[in-house]
């Protein structure tokens, strides 16, 4: 296999039984997903990793990589703040050097910056949970010769979206007057019987007629079967046999929102906490979206708060400053990131393409706000103190060299700890204090 970055064969990584196809040139990789998923039981992750391949392509005119696998073109798709190349024939990834690390610091506890992707396997990839890789993806088992095997759980895809045949309306039009002067000829010559049938065939024409407004689309059918997508605005004629999915009702393909309530989760900690969420999204895929869910806008709701039920379950909402943990709090770009891909995930199959998804609301839930508003208002005033008392002791220290340098006055252990205790209480006390020194400084 040859590289579809710079045309380079491919070289092969081999490492704990891992087998990887690189370019020795780009250091570009070509992972399958297996190999994807047992990278990730290499790798201290939090969260199961999300395959690009099931994601929606983007719609833009940079120019198609080729399948090194296939020879197919592949699709790309935008992950984590990278456009990767992702073949859906062959199920895997095409990732440009330390696109496989920004790919990975969506799910590592840690994360490990931006890497070359040899040296990211070589440090970060290690022979320890190899036999748990599949254990965050969803299954379903079955039972076969005694032993329990386990399966993904997947709707597989049954129509593809496809451009029906359709003519200019107006063109049509123009015609059909043309065939009634046929028919005005025809019955004056007394031609009765042909002047009939060409006017039955043109009411018969007149219900191919379908008018479109910008952003709308119609699923067709033909005796039971799917015929076709009609889209763009304007004035069309398709085959009148061929029947609208949604007569009355065009499909919108305009950008919408949806805005689920406030829900009440439980975090990592398990504080219930509540959430709310907005999702934009659109059609993408007809087909999909008619043909493999019942109802794709009851379907997006549900897969969203699954999504949402998923990502917040795997964080705090909130964390000590210092300790490293992302939060939903804190974390808002990232975790809006995560779920996006999570929802994407879900919603493929129905053809939604989802543009963004973020949270509007997170608060905790009304009983136990009270408690922890008092738990960050100790957290706060003993950070203060901590400061308080830092600086106390330095302030001490330094009036203690000071007196020593400059000979000023020589104080024995006992003057010095009473001193100390004298400046401590100052320092670090919120009310005025009256200092004693009792014995004769010598």
């Amino acid at each position: 296999m040859n590289c579809p970055k710079c045309g380079e064969e491919f070289g092969l990584y081999k490492r704990d039984g891992l087998e990887v196809c690189y370019c020795k040139n780009c250091k570009a990789m070509w992972i399958p997903f297996p190999i994807l998923q047992k990278i990730a039981g290499m790798l201290d992750l939090k969260t199961s990793i999300i395959n690009p391949a099931e994601m929606e392509p983007l719609r833009i005119k940079e120019e198609f990589r080729v399948c090194p696998s296939c020879n197919k073109n592949m699709q790309k798709v935008f992950f984590n703040g990278i456009i990767v190349d992702t073949c859906q024939d062959c199920n895997g990834i095409f990732f440009d050097n330390g696109e496989l690390s920004k790919f990975f610091n969506l799910f590592l506890k840690t994360k490990v910056g931006v890497v070359d992707n040899i040296e990211f396997l070589d440090k970060f990839c290690k022979e320890k949970n190899v036999s748990e890789v599949n254990k965050a993806i969803e299954e379903k088992t079955i039972r076969k010769s005694g032993e329990v095997k386990s399966y993904r759980v997947e709707i597989q895809s049954k129509e593809q979206e496809k451009k029906i045949f359709s003519l200019n309306g107006f063109l049509v039009i123009f015609f059909m007057i043309m065939n009634l002067l046929f028919v005005w000829i025809f019955f004056a010559i007394g031609w009765h019987f042909l002047s009939v049938l060409i006017i039955a065939s043109i009411a018969f024409c007149c219900s191919g007629f379908k008018l479109l407004k910008p952003q709308e689309a119609m699923v067709l059918t033909l005796f039971g079967k799917y015929a076709g997508s009609l889209k763009g605005a304007g004035f069309h004629w398709i085959n009148p046999l061929a029947q609208s999915v949604t007569p009355f009702v065009p499909i919108s393909l305009k950008a919408r929102t949806l805005e689920s309530g406030k829900q009440k989760i439980n975090d990592e900690l398990g504080n219930p906490i509540e959430v709310g969420i907005i999702v934009i999204w659109e059609v993408q895929d007809t087909a999909k979206a008619m043909f493999n869910v019942n109802d794709y806008n009851t379907f997006l709701s549900a897969q969203s708060d699954s999504a949402l039920r998923n990502i917040v379950r795997t964080y705090p909402y909130d964390a000590t400053e210092g300790s490293g943990k992302q939060t939903l709090r804190g974390d808002s770009q990232e975790i809006s990131e995560k779920l996006k891909a999570e929802i994407q995930k879900n919603v493929s199959v129905a053809g939604l393409n989802i543009i963004d998804a973020k949270i509007t609301h997170l608060a905790y839930a009304p009983e136990i706000a009270v408690a922890m508003l008092q738990r960050q208002q100790a957290a706060a005033i003993i950070d203060a103190k901590r400061a308080i008392v830092d600086g106390a002791v330095g302030m001490v220290e330094m009036a203690l060299n000071k007196l020593k340098s400059d000979n000023i006055v020589n104080l024995s252990d006992d003057d010095k700890a009473k001193m100390i205790n004298n400046l401590l209480v100052i320092l670090c006390s919120n009310k005025e204090a009256q200092p004693v020194l009792k014995n004769d400084i010598r």
